[in-house]
């Protein structure tokens, strides 16, 4: 549990983070309505006129209650503009899938066919031996321009009441394959989290305008081309955030997991997620500096995520084993990687583990002796029948796809399959 230190340093951090991102919205909004802040900045220097004006001197006076007055006048309306917004989100009860070739596969969450995953089989039987390494590029991709019009509005609108801030966040340039992943070089760049709130999370969204209620965009089809499939990363202009996800296991074979708060933009709110479950950031880039294997560069951001959501101290994880890729089409696309981490630890030894206090934003409680059937997962790892029904029924898709590429490693894999099945020791 957490000391009274701790829960102390927690509290000015989730207050510091609060500050944080209502300073950056409106940096970020500046861009877009800067008559807001020449408003404020003419109401601020009316005042000070005022305030400094010598008592008798009228035209002085007059002078500073007329800049007040423009300046409450250009102000109100920028005001309220920015209360009520440009545009509004619709969401759409339809959303398209793409056309797949012989070597790609949709795949649908059990408990929520709307939830769809692009996929490579191919793919994930060539990431856990993977030797390719990856580049870094600090230039950014501008979004495209029909998207960036509007990126001003957009951000007020999913941003306004929510308690977040614009992490810098690493993108994905280019697609895996076999050939690639054997020997070739992944390419990386910078983003941020507003950029992906203004693109892949725009996804099963229509932008509206507030007053004439006429489309500006429809959401749904930014990560498609014109003949209805799935863009390539490499020609893709929307964020592309890598996400990644790790499936924790004790020694005792039971699964850590993570429930996510109902206010999570990533996710509809009470479902089970792998506790290890984010995005890769810029510390990751320099835990794992360009030229490093792909894998471990993935594995080692998954242990980042899984440590600050889940209280694990680094002695507690042993290997990290990358096992599985998609792109998440209700996140516009989106490049996820999912894999398992073998703890040093058994269940009863986290008994009392909470959720790191700065983590409460994202992540409401966790389960750390959820049972995991082996046997059932690497007969049907399409399947939630490894996993208790009320945490199947609230599977997210990270959790699943992690699952199921779980399941098809071991029905390669009879080593770790034994390995993994093997009881544990007393402690």
């Amino acid at each position: 549990m957490a000391g009274a230190g701790g829960i102390r340093h927690g509290r000015i951090w989730l207050l510091l983070v609060g500050f944080r991102g209502w300073w950056q919205l409106r940096l970020a909004l500046a861009r877009h309505r800067w008559t807001w802040y020449a408003a404020v900045a003419g109401l601020l220097l009316g005042v000070l006129g005022l305030v400094s004006t010598p008592l008798g001197s009228l035209p002085a006076l007059l002078s500073g209650l007329a800049g007040v007055l423009l300046s409450v006048l250009l102000l109100a309306p920028e005001w309220w503009a920015l209360r009520r917004g440009r545009v509004r989100l619709v969401q759409r009860r339809d959303v398209p899938t793409p056309a797949v070739d012989e070597q790609e596969h949709l795949v649908r969450l059990p408990t929520d066919h709307r939830e769809v995953a692009w996929c490579r089989p191919d793919v994930d039987e060539a990431l856990p031996r993977a030797g390719a390494t990856y580049g870094w590029s600090d230039e950014r991709h501008g979004l495209p321009r029909r998207l960036a019009a509007h990126a001003g509005p957009i951000l007020a609108a999913r941003v306004r009441r929510r308690r977040t801030f614009n992490g810098a966040l690493v993108r994905q340039d280019v697609d895996l394959t076999p050939s690639v992943l054997r020997q070739g070089e992944i390419g990386l760049s910078r983003t941020d989290y507003y950029t992906l709130l203004c693109s892949n999370y725009l996804f099963g969204w229509r932008v509206l305008d507030r007053a004439t209620g006429a489309t500006h965009l429809d959401g749904s089809s930014l990560p498609y081309g014109e003949d209805g499939r799935l863009l390539p990363l490499s020609q893709s202009r929307l964020a592309n955030v890598i996400g990644v996800s790790t499936l924790a296991l004790t020694t005792d074979r039971r699964l850590v997991l993570g429930w996510q708060q109902p206010e999570a933009e990533a996710a509809v709110g009470g479902l089970a997620a792998p506790a290890g479950s984010g995005s890769v950031d810029l510390t990751d880039v320099h835990d794992r500096p360009p030229g490093a294997r792909f894998t471990d560069f993935l594995s080692s951001a998954m242990r980042r995520e899984l440590m600050e959501e889940s209280h694990l101290a680094p002695h507690q994880l042993g290997d990290t084993l990358v096992s599985g890729y998609f792109r998440w089409l209700n996140r516009g696309g989106k490049p996820e990687y999912v894999g398992l981490t073998e703890l040093t630890v058994s269940s009863d030894d986290l008994v009392g583990v909470d959720v790191r206090l700065v983590e409460t934003p994202y992540v409401q409680a966790l389960t750390y002796d959820c049972p995991l059937d082996l046997d059932l997962l690497r007969r049907d790892p399409d399947s939630l029948d490894c996993l208790p029904a009320d945490v199947a029924a609230a599977a997210s898709m990270p959790l699943y796809m992690g699952l199921r590429a779980l399941g098809r490693l071991l029905r390669r894999d009879d080593d770790l399959f034994r390995r993994l099945s093997r009881p544990a020791t007393a402690g």
